[in-house]
């Protein structure tokens, strides 16, 4: 009984720098690269700002995925990254993304602060 409560500590701990570490080697550069066209604003670079770090996004979770959601697996997973951009008068200016990716579903991109509000 004992060893479980030691393992189950162990386990997180090796589960989160492993997520940590194959969120970090995602590369979303061509998907912001391409919102950012839409705008008329350039992509310089995108890090990741490391675990648990969500930025101006409020929530926050840990996911245990994927789970089955009435007889169906649900994959969801969102992954966070600060880009640094050139607006429309040359200056460089840097945003929080945040990226939402699913198995079924169109991966949804959301900056903050707004790009509408940057292009101005």
């Amino acid at each position: 009984m004992n060893l479980i409560w030691i393992l189950i500590p162990i386990i997180i701990i090796v589960n989160l720098l492993l997520q940590s570490f194959f969120n970090s080697s995602k590369d979303f550069s061509e998907l912001i690269r391409s919102e950012l066209t839409k705008h008329k604003l350039e992509f310089i670079s995108s890090n990741y700002p490391g675990i648990f770090k969500v930025g101006p996004f409020k929530k926050f979770e840990i996911d245990i995925k994927p789970q089955i959601n009435h007889g169906a697996i649900q994959y969801e997973k969102t992954y966070y990254r600060i880009v640094k951009l050139k607006d429309r008068k040359g200056k460089i200016k840097e945003v929080w993304t945040k990226i939402d990716t699913t198995w079924f579903a169109k991966t949804k991109i959301e900056f903050k602060p707004s790009l509408d509000k940057i292009k101005k």
